[in-house]
């Protein structure tokens, strides 16, 4: 082979190589077939992730029902100390009258 051609070879081939690269690409499917194994584990995890957001769902619901009771309890607790002073009034001036 005369030394002028090999110098070309590899330039030639180094050249041709992202084009062969290209078509190679081009021929494998894009979604690749899965395994079942891999297709059930793929189920497996969205189910989970679906429980898991209805179970986040309901522990809001819970945490709005106990946000709603916890408001309650100091509106009670309020209007049982309002009670309360309301009676100490009621006392005092019998307790007031009775020293006399």
């Amino acid at each position: 082979m005369p030394p002028e051609a090999e110098s070309t070879m590899p330039a030639a081939a180094e050249s041709s190589q992202p084009a062969i690269e290209a078509a190679e690409q081009r021929q494998q499917p894009e979604t690749p077939h899965r395994p079942p194994a891999i297709s059930d584990a793929i189920e497996q995890v969205n189910r989970i992730i679906e429980e898991l957001k209805h179970s986040l769902d309901e522990m809001e619901e819970v945490l709005e029902t106990l946000e709603l009771a916890e408001r309650q309890k100091i509106d009670d607790e309020r209007e049982i100390q309002s009670l309360q002073r309301a009676l100490r009034q009621l006392h005092r001036p019998r307790d007031h009258e009775q020293r006399h």
